[in-house]
Order: structure tokens, then C-alpha cells, then sequence
């Protein structure tokens, strides 16, 4: 099988192996099942990126051969070099909704090794993460990755939730123009600095009337007396 033939998942799953690697413990190295493992495993094999070595009775070993060294080496080149329009298509897509190698593939229709390469470089500068899950990986983006195809820059998000943080009370300034005219407001500030001069009722008015009605009703009273006497 070819060396083009690689896939991410490949990359991902062969970066996860160490000197101590053994088979029966491949699985929960990389997210999955030991029935997944052992088959990502053969595929690892028959493309020439790993093999096995059994010491009876002990556990079976997996070991990177050099065509497996040699990608990860050419994957670590790629993944220094700078960023490019082909790097911003895929952020891109994967903003879109692409989480599978697969799916980028059938889109960008780019070869599978070419686009294991440009992963790894975007997750190497922090524009990515992936996770290996049952057998397969799922890409995601990074904050970095977001800001980088929206031109922001970092710290960006930040920025944005403090502008939209509301006002505390103390610093909302009172509103007069929307319920008043100039010219109600300078009437009301008018009457506030204007003395009172309103003319506060005499006490003494109220006697004065009690003593002319009791005056009134007297003089009555003795005009009735002297007609009466008269008659």
C-alpha cells in the first residue's frame, strides 16, 4: 500500500505509540475498544508504519518502523512552516460544521496524506485540538482557530463581552429632555428658586366674624322684644 494512502487518523494513532507501547493496552491509549485498536492497528501494519513484537509469554509489543519515523518527521517539518490560504479554507470548512478528515477531504479533494500534514500543522499552532474516539477523530477549533478566519484579533471575545457588560446605576446619566420641553424645565427650576410669597390666612379672622355674628343675632333679639312689647 502506498504512502499516500495515510490518513490523519494514521498520524494521530501512530504519534500515540512509545517505545513501552503494547498491543493490549493500544486501546486505551488512543479513546476505544480493543477490537478497534487491534483493527487500526493491522491497518498501521500493512502500511508499513509499525510492527509487532511478541516476547512468549509476554505482552505483544508495537514498535514505529522507520517509514513510520520518517512520517512523523515530515509531519513535524510541515507543521512549522507558516500559515496559507489552504490553512484558512480548512478553519474554515471545519467553522461550517466539518469535523471529520473524511469529510474535509471529499471537500477540499485534497489527498489524504496532504491533508493529515496541514492538520497536524494547524494543531501544532494551536489552531485546532482533535480527539481520538472510538475508532475514529473529530477536529475542532480552537479560540484561536475562530478569531484567525474572523480577522479578529486575540482577545477579541474578551473585548466584545465587557462592551456588552449593561451599565451599573451609578452610571446611567438621568434622562430630563424625554419628558420635559426647555421650556417645562425652566419653569420648574423657576419655581423651585422663587420664594413663597403666598399670603398665609390671619388667625384672628375667624373670631372677628363669631363676634359680629353674635353682635347681629343680640340686636335682633332686643328689636323682637321691644315690637313684641309694643303689640
Amino acid at each position: 500500500m502506498a504512502i499516500e494512502d495515510i490518513n490523519f487518523l494514521d498520524l494521530a494513532c501512530l504519534l500515540k505509540i512509545g517505545p513501552d507501547t503494547v498491543m493490549e493496552k493500544f486501546g486505551s491509549l488512543i479513546n476505544t475498544s480493543f477490537f478497534d485498536a487491534s483493527s487500526i492497528a493491522g491497518t498501521l501494519k500493512q502500511k508499513g508504519l509499525i510492527e509487532f513484537t511478541n516476547d512468549f509469554p509476554g505482552p505483544n509489543g508495537m514498535k514505529v518502523t522507520e517509514l513510520g519515523k520518517g512520517l512523523i518527521s515530515e509531519a513535524e517539518a510541515k507543521g512549522a512552516e507558516q500559515f496559507d490560504t489552504l490553512d484558512s479554507t480548512i478553519l474554515q470548512q471545519m467553522s461550517g460544521g466539518k469535523r471529520m478528515p473524511a469529510e474535509l477531504g471529499n471537500t477540499l479533494n485534497i489527498r489524504s496524506k496532504d491533508l493529515a500534514f496541514r492538520l497536524y500543522k494547524l494543531y501544532r499552532q494551536n489552531y485546532i485540538i482533535y480527539e481520538l474516539k472510538n475508532g475514529t477523530v473529530d477536529l475542532l477549533l480552537t479560540e484561536s482557530g475562530f478569531l484567525k478566519i474572523k480577522g479578529m484579533p486575540m482577545g477579541g471575545m474578551q473585548n466584545i463581552a465587557q462592551q456588552q457588560t449593561p451599565q451599573t446605576p451609578a452610571q446611567k446619566q438621568p434622562v430630563m429632555g424625554g419628558l420635559f420641553g426647555p421650556k417645562q424645565q425652566q419653569q420648574a427650576q423657576q419655581a423651585k428658586t422663587q420664594p413663597d410669597t403666598q399670603v398665609q390666612p390671619v388667625k384672628g379672622n375667624a373670631a372677628t366674624i363669631y363676634v359680629v355674628v353674635a353682635v347681629v343675632l343680640v340686636v335682633v333679639i332686643l328689636a323682637v322684644l321691644f315690637i313684641m312689647k309694643l303689640i
